[in-house]
């Protein structure tokens, strides 16, 4: 630009006419009024790159922000590991094991009970078990670090969830194994044996 500007300073110097005279003056005027332009296209220029990184890194470091949210996520949190619930949950399911094992003992026992009948408990046994182990595994997942993305909120309302479940199980247990004692023991007295 600095040639060309020299070039025209020349020709004005070595031009004699009036008109050639105004249009080289027209001319340089427009020379550094492009000079003007492009100093501030480049600044321009300079603005739109600084506001390009800038949003760039926001939108880099709105993206870490959500990772480091969807991250937080799979971690439990230790108070939610330690809800009190999560014992209970875990306690009924040892009753319900233990009850229809005992009843079982129980049940081999008694000479008046048939095989189909003992088959029966037996099979009912299986089923609460392979219930209670699915149960078991849900809560497992819940309370294990990286399984699930779920909030504190949402792990304390599954694990709500899981032991309503549970106590329904250990209900049912309850009473099938109270009603079978109570048979046991009516099949007592009616041939008179005292105690099992």
């Amino acid at each position: 630009m600095a040639k060309l500007f020299f070039i025209f300073l020349i020709s004005f110097t070595f031009c004699g006419t009036t008109k050639a005279q105004s249009d080289i003056q027209a001319m340089l005027k427009q020379i550094a009024l492009l000079a003007v332009h492009v100093k501030e296209l480049e600044n321009a220029i300079e603005i739109a790159r600084d506001g390009l990184t800038a949003i760039n890194e926001i939108k880099h470091g709105e993206f870490n922000l959500h990772n480091i949210f969807f991250s937080s996520l799979q971690s439990v949190n230790p108070a939610v590991a330690k809800y009190s619930r999560i014992a209970v949950i875990i306690a009924e399911q040892v009753s319900i094991l233990l009850d229809f094992r005992s009843l079982l003992q129980r049940l081999k026992m008694n000479r008046e009970i048939t095989p189909s009948e003992l088959s029966y408990v037996e099979s009912v046994y299986s089923n609460m078990a392979e219930e209670c182990s699915k149960t078991m595994n849900d809560l497992i997942v819940v309370i294990t670090n990286g399984s699930l993305e779920m909030t504190d909120d949402e792990r304390i309302k599954r694990i709500d969830v899981i032991a309503v479940d549970m106590n329904d199980k250990y209900t049912f247990s309850r009473q099938f194994t109270s009603g079978a004692d109570k048979l046991i023991k009516e099949e007592q007295m009616k041939i008179g044996i005292s105690g099992y």
